[in-house]
């Protein structure tokens, strides 16, 4: 790659309450280039992300956008030198359309100016253009899959001029065929010379994207290279600082008794329709599939959030006595933000 440098941080270091979250981490980024960022929970990346779109000020370090050292980044002063960032979970306004959500943060107007609702739409429609998505700018955000909520985040980014956008797990929670697209558009912006900073668990997506690849552990760098010279399993050994095979062992328990049994339970509001498990004590039980197969939706009717068919559900536990309060904790959604979660939920026999 041999674009100009468009974004480089030097030596960047955060601390916690006396937790060190970042230690002398160093980061460039090159016009039309996808540099992807990866490691493990609590690796750092976030912070660093807050740290290079203004949200979060370093203890220490320096950071440089084409060139000119910038004193003190704030959310405001990253959007005018063209830094974007898109997050897993978009963060549009659901009860406005598309143009109005494009609108926002682009147009400026004082408050007694009409707006120009013709110029508005076909602004929208532009900037969708741009990245190929056939989206109705007078649609609602809320009636948008989570996929082109993504893309309408990422016109948006576009509309600023941003020539560095920074996407921190747009893929999370998107079906394959969604994921395909929006990976396209990336390669889009890496066409029109935007620089992209990619965050992501997925290391498919690492390798599908990725000139190069920055590895953070516990806070530090451990190294940066080009993403053709490295291996998944030498990626993933340097994420956990282990062999592959350490990562994967698996230690079988014994399970016990059975504490919770679904047998043949039904949701008529959901679609759900003769689903059948058995959780054992000391038992780990994942629920598999894409989104809108059912697993939320089945969380959902375990909780009560829809309405289930009493006389297929059963709740067995053996730990507990069989008039007592069995306890039930759900940690998250597909959509935190419109639905919350559930902690500690009670559930009478």
């Amino acid at each position: 790659m041999s674009g100009e440098t468009v974004l480089r941080a030097t030596g960047i270091a955060k601390s916690y309450a006396g937790v060190r979250a970042l230690d002398g981490v160093s980061l460039d980024l090159r016009a039309g280039e996808v540099h992807a960022i990866v490691g493990e929970n609590g690796a750092g990346k976030s912070t660093l992300i807050k740290i290079l779109t203004g949200a979060t000020t370093p203890d220490a370090g320096a950071i440089e956008v084409r060139g000119a050292h910038v004193a003190r980044l704030d959310p405001q002063t990253a959007r005018a030198l063209g830094i974007a960032a898109i997050y897993q979970q978009p963060t549009l306004f659901p009860h406005l359309t598309v143009a109005e959500n494009l609108a926002l943060g682009l147009e400026r107007r004082r408050w007694y100016q009409p707006i120009d609702w013709q110029e508005r739409r076909t602004r929208a429609r532009a900037l969708l253009a741009r990245i190929r998505a056939h989206i109705d700018p007078d649609q609602p955000a809320s009636e948008l899959s989570m996929a082109a909520q993504q893309l309408v985040e990422i016109a948006r980014a576009l509309g600023t001029d941003a020539r560095v956008v920074i996407m921190d797990e747009p893929t999370a929670a998107l079906p394959q065929d969604d994921v395909e697209r929006l990976l396209e558009v990336v390669r889009q912006l890496r066409r029109d010379g935007v620089g992209v900073v990619y965050i992501s668990h997925r290391l498919d997506e690492v390798f599908a994207l990725a000139d190069r690849v920055t590895v953070l552990r516990d806070g530090r760098l451990v190294a940066t290279r080009e993403a053709a010279s490295v291996d998944r399993s030498e990626l993933i050994r340097m994420m956990v600082g282990r062999d592959v095979q350490a990562v994967f062992s698996h230690e079988r328990g014994t399970p016990g008794d059975a504490v919770l049994r679904l047998d043949r339970v039904s949701c008529e509001a959901s679609g759900i329709t003769d689903v059948s498990l058995t959780v054992r004590a000391g038992e780990i039980v994942g629920l598999a599939g894409l989104v809108g197969a059912g697993r939320t939706e089945l969380a959902q009717a375990l909780f009560e959030v829809l309405p289930r068919d009493e006389e297929d559900w059963k709740l067995i536990s053996s730990l507990l006595g069989e008039r007592e309060s069995l306890r039930l904790e759900a940690k998250r959604t597909e959509q935190p933000k419109q639905q919350s979660m559930f902690i500690s939920w009670l559930r009478r026999e």
